[in-house]
């Protein structure tokens, strides 16, 4: 796992490198478990049709054709590993110890983190076998040779079931015997992060681009860094601050209705270790719709200049604006804003708060920042193109952050200053403070809260008043 994506959810192959077990292990498996079932009170554990079948804590709507699929090993994929990390679902690590939160990492396309165990944790042999759907069954090596432990794991990871019992002393060398077995198989190496963009084609006929992490890490720093997004998902919940976590970042080209229309956009959606639905801070009510994922989007015209620096859709325009780090892209009517994304509603309309943001008001202190966000956006257009030079285009980046982080120093955008500020943010949202339409907090505030208008001001509703 790559320590510089730090704000990018990560695949479970990229958290550890695990043996994929060879085909007769899962017999002596299957021969293991038929030995722990009388011990824990299952006398017909890996019977079939049984009541107490194990298949009950793997999937009970299927328990039958589960325990069938761990005999016959029809759709189990069985790897043996040394723990370094325990996933856990979102709203389990929402109340772990602050210093424990911390070490979580968003696993991607799951409600799930990895919580990095520690030093006294590590090192546990497990054996795991992974069903169809996302059950899983893992067998823990315990100091005691004698003691056997099975954790059942359904889908929804929310409904675990821990089968715990002391073997007979001949049965135990059997169970060593297991683990050693396990440990025989091919060495999987953990897989790195994606590098380059993937082209990705749905049946339907549309097409989106899959950004690489590393542009999925420079997406979530500009939401971090510059919009200072993490203090408005902390101030979701009532306890917990958040860092945010980008789940994954698309590219689309919208082309429906005149030519002149056509935009290019770049989604990242955000983890649900990021929070979950934010229109209560915006709004008296959320959305009846389901909530699906708080999305950052960035969209703009992305036509291609022409070789005299022209937009062929806006070629009237007396000033195309572009990149000067990744130029050659039409910037026109670059918008950014946070969406609270949900379920359509019968009406066609798409629910929860959007939240606009943008750098250009003279009263913040964010004009720097400007051709920064320029330079994301018209990075990704250039990632959408044939053969993009990734690795290029991954170096100017770099090179373009650096230079951020600079101005963010000499701007008092990092260090203890700008870390008051957000807290200050986080109470005054969890407070649903609003502002008028001059720009000021409505009520009597203290001078140290107005002062965070300077960088924080787009997180906060004007009242219509």
């Amino acid at each position: 796992m790559a320590s510089s994506l730090v704000h990018v959810a990560v695949e479970k192959a990229q958290l550890e490198g695990v043996v994929k077990c060879q085909p007769d292990v899962l017999g002596l498996l299957v021969s293991m478990l038929e030995r722990l079932g009388p011990l824990v009170d299952h006398p017909h554990l890996m019977q079939p049709h049984a009541l107490s079948s194990i298949g009950k804590y793997l999937d009970e709507t299927r328990f039958d054709e589960m325990r069938a699929r761990l005999v016959s090993g029809d759709g189990v994929s069985l790897v043996y590993k040394v723990r370094k990390f325990d996933v856990i679902t979102c709203d389990a690590a929402d109340r772990l110890p602050s210093a424990q939160r911390r070490q979580c990492v968003a696993v991607r396309g799951t409600n799930e983190v990895a919580r990095r165990l520690e030093p006294n944790e590590r090192g546990a042999v497990e054996v795991v076998a992974s069903f169809p759907g996302g059950a899983t069954l893992a067998v823990r090596q315990n100091r005691n040779a004698q003691r056997m432990v099975v954790i059942c794991t359904k889908a929804d990871k929310r409904d675990r079931k821990v089968l715990d019992a002391l073997l007979g002393p001949d049965d135990a060398p059997w169970l060593e015997h297991f683990f050693e077995e396990a440990s025989r198989g091919q060495r999987q190496a953990a897989v790195g992060p994606s590098v380059a963009t993937r082209l990705v084609t749905l049946e339907s006929g549309g097409s989106f681009w899959e950004m690489p992490a590393w542009y999925a890490e420079k997406v979530a720093q500009l939401a971090q860094e510059v919009f200072r997004l993490h203090a408005f998902v902390s101030a979701i919940s009532e306890s917990v601050s958040r860092a945010l976590f980008v789940d994954r970042v698309t590219a689309h080209r919208l082309t429906r209705g005149q030519p002149e229309e056509h935009r290019t956009l770049i989604k990242g959606a955000l983890h649900r270790a990021s929070g979950g639905c934010a229109c209560l801070l915006h709004r008296s009510a959320a959305p009846a719709e389901r909530f699906v994922r708080l999305e950052f989007r960035m969209e703009f015209c992305g036509c291609a200049l022409g070789a005299n620096g022209r937009c062929p859709t806006h070629c009237l325009a007396e000033h195309t604006p572009q990149s000067a780090k990744f130029p050659g892209v039409c910037m026109l009517g670059l918008k950014v804003e946070l969406r609270c994304a949900h379920d359509q509603a019968s009406t066609g309309a798409t629910g929860g708060v959007r939240l606009p943001l943008d750098v250009r008001d003279n009263k913040m202190d964010l004009k720097f920042t400007r051709p920064f966000v320029l330079d994301v956006a018209s990075c990704g257009a250039r990632l959408m193109l044939p053969d993009p030079p990734c690795a290029d285009l991954q170096l100017d980046a770099d090179a373009a952050f650096a230079e951020l982080n600079d101005l963010r120093l000499q701007h008092a955008h990092a260090g203890d200053q700008i870390l008051q500020r957000d807290m200050i943010a986080v109470y005054l949202l969890r407070k649903r403070a609003r502002l008028h339409k001059s720009g000021r907090f409505a009520g009597r505030v203290s001078a140290e809260c107005s002062a965070i208008l300077k960088t924080h001001k787009h997180l906060f509703k004007t009242n219509a008043s």
